[in-house]
């Protein structure tokens, strides 16, 4: 069965308000108490409804307010992987690159997605290719494209990109018939065209056949097509796992597989281990190809989500999040680059000169040592490095 990485969305870390969980209790103990000695007797409950009333009608004028002060942003992880330079600095905004989402859908009403550019949208789950919608319990589909193309209190990766989004995960984030997925990631690639597909989706892999499922065979199919894939190495690390390898398809050769770092650059403490061969007795993985081969900001990772709550945002934590900011990253780049990436021997020229740069790029935490480490990668994501070393590749290849 695949799954979304981390369908958990469970609202605000107490560490995005600068508290610990020790003070977020505190403060649920003090309201809730605060709130019993508050509660009207009958000789106030005409007041009270009259309080309750002009707050409904002036709902409206205070509503921004209140989502402005209160919602904590992940501007940060923008920042700190400097994809808000590659904006800021270079005018880049995803124009022109078409992404696919495979996911639980989109929720448009959202208003930070109300200017997205939707190319296409259609229901791989209950085939409802006119009703858009996100299908997920906890709105993966739709926090994976805030990351993305948010624009509004947040300003997602790449915003002006074309987006399409198939939905192949149900109301759990889960399917029970892989086909689904393989039939959304050929349906990206094959029909639509697309650039990048985008997958904060996987399985455990199986070590007898890391290869053989349909999905690791859809996205194959999308990289002999010169289609970029970036996929989540999954959250199967730390103590007690027995999962050897990054997810099903991260761990396909050509994917862009990636792992989850913390707002300090440490590893997140679930992001996976990838394995050093193709399966237990495969061949050996050698650069750029080594698994996972970046890992980006993962943890606490605030964006749209219910667009019916008073505040319509959420916060997760997993490779899911991570997987995204690598994705606009890599159409920021397309956007500059992509008609030189199309040049090439093979269809897969171009998506090996960009895995190189991506390797060469990343920025190497003190504890990961030099060579690829098994959970780090080549490193964390620079965009703006990113950027400048796949300029350099293409210099020197039409040089030779």
């Amino acid at each position: 069965m695949l799954t979304a990485i981390d369908p958990d969305a469970p609202g605000y870390p107490p560490e995005a308000y600068g508290a610990s969980i020790e003070q977020a209790e505190a403060w649920r103990q003090a309201t809730n108490e605060n709130l019993r000695r508050a509660t009207p007797r009958p000789w106030g409950i005409t007041a009270a409804l009259c309080i309750v009333a002009a707050l409904l009608l002036t709902y409206p004028q205070f509503s921004s307010y209140f989502v402005g002060a209160l919602t904590p942003n992940s501007n940060w992880a923008y920042e700190d992987t400097n994809i808000y330079t590659l904006q800021d600095d270079l005018g880049l905004t995803g124009n022109g690159v078409l992404v696919c989402i495979v996911d639980t859908g989109i929720e448009v009403t959202h208003p930070d997605l109300a200017n997205a550019n939707l190319v296409r949208y259609r229901d791989f789950v209950g085939g409802d290719d006119q009703t858009i919608q996100d299908r997920g319990e906890d709105r993966h589909g739709t926090m994976m494209a805030g990351i993305l193309v948010a624009d509004g209190e947040y300003r997602g990766a790449a915003p002006n990109v074309g987006l399409v989004v198939a939905v192949a995960l149900n109301s759990e984030g889960s399917t029970e018939s892989e086909s689904t997925v393989a039939d959304a990631i050929e349906w990206c690639w094959n029909d639509m065209e697309v650039d990048i597909i985008s997958l904060s989706l996987g399985g455990d892999p199986d070590p007898e056949n890391p290869l053989g499922s349909m999905t690791a065979d859809a996205v194959s199919d999308a990289l002999d097509h010169g289609v970029f894939v970036v996929a989540a190495a999954g959250n199967s690390g730390g103590a007690g796992t027995e999962i050897t390898d990054v997810s099903i398809p991260a761990n396909v050769d050509g994917v862009i597989a990636v792992g989850a770092v913390n707002r300090d650059g440490t590893l997140w403490e679930r992001t996976a281990t990838g394995s050093e061969t193709e399966g237990s007795e495969g061949d050996a993985r050698v650069e750029p190809n080594q698994k996972p081969e970046v890992t980006a900001p993962g943890v606490g990772i605030i964006s749209t989500s219910d667009p019916s709550l008073a505040i319509p945002y959420s916060a997760s934590s997993g490779t899911s999040d991570s997987t995204v900011f690598v994705t606009g990253a890599l159409a920021l780049i397309l956007e500059r680059h992509g008609d030189a990436l199309s040049i090439g021997n093979t269809p897969r020229s171009g998506i090996d000169l960009v895995k190189q740069a991506l390797a060469n790029s990343c920025q190497t935490h003190p504890l990961q040592g030099e060579e690829h480490h098994p959970r780090w990668g080549y490193g964390t994501l620079d965009a703006l490095a990113w950027e400048r070393e796949v300029a350099d590749l293409i210099a020197q290849n039409s040089d030779t």
